[in-house]
C-alpha cells in the first residue's frame, strides 16, 4: 500500500505537470468510454434486461411462418391450443380496441385490450393494488370489470388507493376498477406500438362467443412447460393444424400446405426485440471500434511522450529501480488517466441517452428505461482499468528495458527515435485507419439505405395533412345508421373550420398499424376457398382520397353521392386490380365481401397503390368501401375512425377548430392522438435513421481520432528529423523534394490503412443486410465515395507538418 500510495502520489503529480496531455488523452477517452457507456446502456436495457413476467423464459408469442407479417388468432384458436397442446401449459390471447373514458373529468380515449381472462396468470404478473382479472369475473357470462395501467391510474385518478372498487364509464358503460397493474407492466405487442394498452377488460369465452373461426383478431400467449422448447411447440402445431384441417373447421392449401395455420411459438424476448437486436449489436460493435481508435490514439500519444522520458527512466535504473517498479509505476499513470477519461465519460453517456431518449425511435423496445444503473457503472470501472492497461501497457514495457548505452546514441538531442518505436506508431495509426474506414463504409451505406427510403413513393402525401383518432361509443349511437350519421355530419363541420381544404375519415391510417384484409368473391368466377381471394379493406368517408392526395389511375373516387341507399361501389389499387383482373379494364366489375347473398360492391375507380403496414413493404391488395355503406356488407359501421384533414397551412393550427367540431356534436367525446401525418410518416423510418445518426456520429468521432493520430504521427516524424532536413536543404535538397517526401511517408500508411479497412468493410457490412434498403452491402458507389473522402481528409492532416517540414531553415537547423 506504501508503494501504490507513492505511486499514486508521483503519477497525479507527473500528470499536472503534463497537464496539457492529460487533458487530450482524457477527452479523448471520455469519447470513447462514453459513447460505449451509453450504447451498452442502450443494449442491456432493450436486450438483456428481463422482461416484467414470472419466468419469462417460459413466456411465448403463438406468431406465424418465418418473416411473417402480424399474425392474428381466431378466439376458436386460442381456446383450441389451449385444449389441445400439451408442450404448453396453458394459451391466453388478447385483442386491443379503443375505449372512451368519461364521467368527472374531460373524456379520454386510450388503447384497451379485451383479454381472455387467463391472461395475467399466464405472464405471472399480480396487480400492484387490488387484483387481477380471474375466470370467475367472467362466469356469469357477461363482465364489468377493467383492471387499469399504472400510468392511467396516475394521470386520470391522481393514484388514489380508493379507485379499486369505484365504478367508472368505459364506452358509455360501468365498470368496477378491480386492480391497478405496476408500472412495468406491459403486454408483448405495447413493446413495439406508439400507444400502449392502458386498461385490461376480461372477455367471456365460451362456445357463443367464439365466432368464426376466419375472424383472427387475437394475439396469442403461451407459458412452456417445463423441459419444453419453443421448437418443439411449432411441430405440435402443425399436428394440431391437420387435425383441425380434417375436422373441416378450415380449409388446407391447394398443395397440401397448412396456410394460415402454419404457427410457431417465439419466446416473448426475441417477439419484442427480434426487431432491434441486429441494429444494437452492430451499434455496439460499432462503438467498440470507436474505443479501439482512442486507445491507439493515447498509446501513440503515450509512446511520443515516452521518447521525452527515457533518459528519465534510464536514470531510474541506474540508482536501482526494477524493472517491476517502472512499468507498475507507468501503467498507473495509464490507469488513473483512463479512470479520469471513464468519469468523464459517465458525463458524455449521460448527455448522449438525454438525447437518444428525447429522439425515442419507434420500434426500439423499453428506450424511455434506459438509465445509467448499477451494471452501467460496474463495466464503466472495467473499461477504465481495460483501456488504462491496453493503452498504458506497451509504452510501458518499452520504457522499462533502459539502457544508458542505447539512450544516448538513440534518444539524444539531435537523434530520431528508435526503429521499434517509429514501426509500432506507423502500425497504431494503420489500425486506426482501417477501423474509421470500416466504420465510415458502414455509416456511408446506411446513409444511401435512408436515402432510397425516403425515395419510396408512399401513395399518399403527407404534407398539411392533420390526424386525430374518434371512437363512437355503442351505448350513445347503438345502430350503424348513428354511427355513420355523426361521421358525416362531423365531417361537414370540419369542412367549415377556417384554413380547411378536405376532410375525411379512415378505418385504419397507413403507417400507424397493421390494416386486415378481407375474403372475396368475384363475379363470374366460381369461389375456391384454397385460393382464398382477398384484399385488405378500408371503411372512408368522401374526401379522404383528396385529402390524403392519393393518386386516381382510371374511373373516379367515392363521392358524396355514394350513400346508403345508392349503388354499392368500390374503389381498388391497382395492386388488387391486376391481381384479379389482369390485361383487363377493372372499372365496372363487381365482387362481394365473404362469400354468402351480400350486396356486390361495383367497381368505380382504381388509385395508386399505398404503403400501409411498413414503408419497405410491397403493395398489397386494397379496397376502399364507402363508410356508409359499409353495414350492408359487414352488418355493421367502424366506430373508430381516424379523421383526416388537409390545410391550407401548418395542420397543427386547425386542431383546436376539430375539437370543436367534435365538441358541438357530442361533448363527452374525446378526441385523440391529434398529430401532423408528417410525423406519422417520419416514426415510419425513425429506426434506420436512428441507427444511420449513431453509427454517423462514431464514424465521424472515428474519423477525427484517425486524423489526429496521423497528424501528430507525422508531425513527431517531423519534429525528429529537423535536423536531418536542415542538412539535406544545406547540401542543395529542393524543398518540394522534402515535402514529396513527408507527405509520401503519410501517404503510405494512409494506404495501408485503406487497404485493411477495405478488406475489413467488405466481410464485415454483411452484417448490414437486414438494415439496408435498395444498395448491396458491397455498393460501388460508397465503396469509391467514402475512402476517396477519408483519403482526402487523412491527406490534409499529413499536409500541415509536410509544408513545416518543406519551411524548414537550414542556418538555424544547423546552428541549434
Amino acid at each position: 500500500m506504501d508503494r501504490l500510495s507513492l505511486d499514486l502520489r508521483h503519477a497525479v503529480s507527473r500528470l499536472f505537470r503534463d497537464r496539457g496531455f492529460a487533458a487530450i488523452t482524457v477527452i479523448t477517452l471520455a469519447l470513447g468510454i462514453g459513447a460505449n457507456t451509453a450504447v451498452f446502456s442502450l443494449v442491456q436495457t432493450v436486450l438483456l434486461r428481463p422482461l416484467p413476467y414470472g419466468d419469462a423464459e417460459r413466456v411465448v408469442v403463438v406468431w406465424g411462418p418465418e418473416r411473417s407479417e402480424a399474425t392474428w388468432l381466431s378466439l376458436q384458436e386460442v381456446v383450441g391450443y389451449g385444449r389441445e397442446s400439451r408442450t404448453l401449459a396453458a394459451v391466453s390471447g388478447y385483442q386491443e380496441l379503443d375505449a372512451n373514458l368519461t364521467g368527472g373529468q374531460e373524456p379520454e380515449r386510450v388503447r384497451a385490450a379485451s383479454v381472455t381472462p387467463n391472461l395475467f396468470e399466464v405472464l405471472r404478473v399480480p396487480a400492484s393494488l387490488g387484483r387481477v382479472a380471474v375466470a370467475a369475473d367472467v362466469q356469469g357470462g357477461s363482465s364489468d370489470v377493467i383492471v387499469l395501467s399504472h400510468g392511467l391510474w396516475q394521470r386520470r385518478f391522481g393514484g388514489g388507493a380508493d379507485v379499486v372498487g369505484r365504478a367508472i364509464q368505459v364506452n358509455g358503460r360501468a365498470r368496477t376498477v378491480i386492480g391497478i397493474m405496476p408500472a412495468s407492466f406491459r403486454l408483448p405487442g405495447d413493446y413495439l406500438a406508439q400507444r400502449p394498452t392502458e386498461a385490461w377488460m376480461p372477455e367471456v369465452v365460451n362456445e357463443a362467443s367464439l365466432g368464426a373461426w376466419g375472424n383472427r383478431s387475437y394475439t396469442g400467449i403461451g407459458r412452456l412447460r417445463d423441459s419444453v422448447s419453443a421448437p418443439a411447440v411449432a411441430s405440435e402445431f402443425s399436428v394440431i393444424a391437420a387435425r383441425w384441417v380434417a375436422a373441416g373447421f378450415v380449409q388446407a392449401q391447394p398443395d397440401g400446405g397448412l396456410g394460415s395455420l402454419a404457427r410457431r411459438a417465439v419466446p416473448v424476448q426475441d417477439f419484442i426485440t427480434g426487431g432491434s437486436r441486429n441494429a444494437l449489436w452492430i451499434l455496439l460493435g460499432s462503438v467498440a471500434l470507436v474505443l479501439l481508435i482512442a486507445c491507439a490514439n493515447v498509446a501513440n500519444l503515450q509512446l511520443a511522450r515516452a521518447d521525452g522520458r527515457r533518459r528519465e527512466v534510464a536514470l531510474r535504473a541506474a540508482l536501482g529501480a526494477a524493472r517491476g517498479d517502472i512499468v507498475r509505476q507507468l501503467l498507473t499513470e495509464s490507469v488513473l488517466l483512463a479512470i479520469a477519461g471513464a468519469t468523464a465519460g459517465l458525463g458524455v453517456a449521460w448527455a448522449a441517452l438525454q438525447v437518444v431518449i428525447v429522439m425515442s425511435p419507434a420500434n426500439l423496445p423499453r428506450i424511455e428505461d434506459t438509465r445509467l444503473d448499477g451494471t452501467v457503472l460496474a463495466l464503466t470501472a472495467v473499461l477504465a482499468v481495460a483501456t488504462g492497461v491496453l493503452f498504458g501497457l506497451l509504452p510501458a514495457l518499452q520504457l522499462s528495458r533502459p539502457d544508458v548505452t542505447g539512450v544516448l546514441k538513440d534518444g539524444g538531442r539531435a537523434g530520431t527515435a528508435g526503429r521499434s518505436r517509429r514501426l509500432v506508431r506507423r502500425a497504431l495509426v494503420v489500425l486506426q485507419m482501417a477501423s474509421s474506414v470500416v466504420l465510415a463504409l458502414a455509416a456511408g451505406l446506411l446513409i444511401r439505405s435512408l436515402v432510397e427510403l425516403n425515395r419510396i413513393d408512399l401513395g399518399f402525401n403527407p404534407a398539411n395533412v392533420l390526424t386525430a383518432q374518434l371512437q363512437v361509443p355503442a351505448t350513445d349511437y347503438p345502430q350503424p345508421g348513428d354511427v355513420v350519421r355523426f361521421y358525416r355530419e362531423l365531417d361537414d363541420r370540419v369542412s367549415r373550420v377556417p384554413g380547411v381544404r378536405f376532410v375525411g375519415a379512415v378505418r385504419v391510417l397507413p403507417l400507424s398499424r397493421t390494416i386486415g384484409d378481407w375474403s372475396i368473391k368475384i363475379e363470374g368466377r366460381p369461389y375456391v376457398p384454397a385460393e382464398n381471394p382477398n384484399g385488405d379493406f378500408q371503411a372512408v368517408t368522401p374526401g379522404y382520397f383528396e385529402a390524403m392526395g392519393l393518386g386516381l389511375a382510371r374511373g373516379r373516387f367515392l363521392a358524396a353521392a355514394d350513400r346508403e341507399d345508392s349503388t354499392p361501389v368500390a374503389v381498388i389499387n391497382e395492386t388488387m386490380a391486376s391481381r384479379y383482373w389482369p390485361g383487363e379494364d377493372a372499372i365496372g366489375r363487381q365482387f362481394m365481401m365473404g362469400t354468402d347473398a351480400k350486396p356486390w360492391l361495383t367497381i368505380v375507380g382504381v388509385v395508386k397503390p399505398v404503403r400501409h403496414n411498413a414503408v419497405v413493404e410491397e403493395p398489397r391488395a386494397e379496397m376502399y368501401i364507402a363508410h356508409a355503406q359499409l353495414p350492408a356488407h359487414i352488418r355493421s359501421a367502424p366506430r373508430g375512425m381516424t379523421l383526416v384533414v388537409k390545410t391550407n397551412g401548418d395542420p397543427l393550427a386547425v386542431a383546436g377548430g376539430l375539437r370543436e367540431a367534435v365538441r358541438a356534436i357530442d361533448r363527452n367525446l374525446p378526441v385523440s392522438d391529434i398529430r401532423a401525418m408528417n410525423a406519422v410518416a417520419a416514426d415510419a423510418l425513425s429506426q434506420p435513421r436512428f441507427v444511420t445518426l449513431l453509427l454517423g456520429v462514431f464514424a465521424a468521432i472515428a474519423l477525427t481520432l484517425a486524423a489526429i493520430g496521423i497528424y501528430g504521427t507525422i508531425s513527431l516524424l517531423v519534429a525528429e528529423r529537423t535536423q536531418e532536413m536542415g542538412i539535406r536543404l544545406a547540401l542543395g535538397a529542393e524543398r518540394r523534394g522534402i515535402l514529396t517526401m513527408v507527405l509520401g511517408q503519410g501517404l503510405w500508411l494512409i494506404g495501408a490503412g485503406l487497404l485493411l479497412g477495405l478488406a475489413g468493410a467488405a466481410l464485415l457490412t454483411r452484417t448490414l443486410a437486414g438494415l439496408i434498403y435498395g444498395v448491396g452491402a458491397l455498393d460501388p458507389l460508397t465503396f469509391a465515395t467514402v475512402p476517396a473522402l477519408l483519403c482526402g481528409v487523412a491527406l490534409l492532416a499529413c499536409l500541415v507538418p509536410a509544408v513545416r517540414a518543406a519551411s524548414v531553415d537550414p542556418i538555424t537547423t544547423l546552428r541549434r
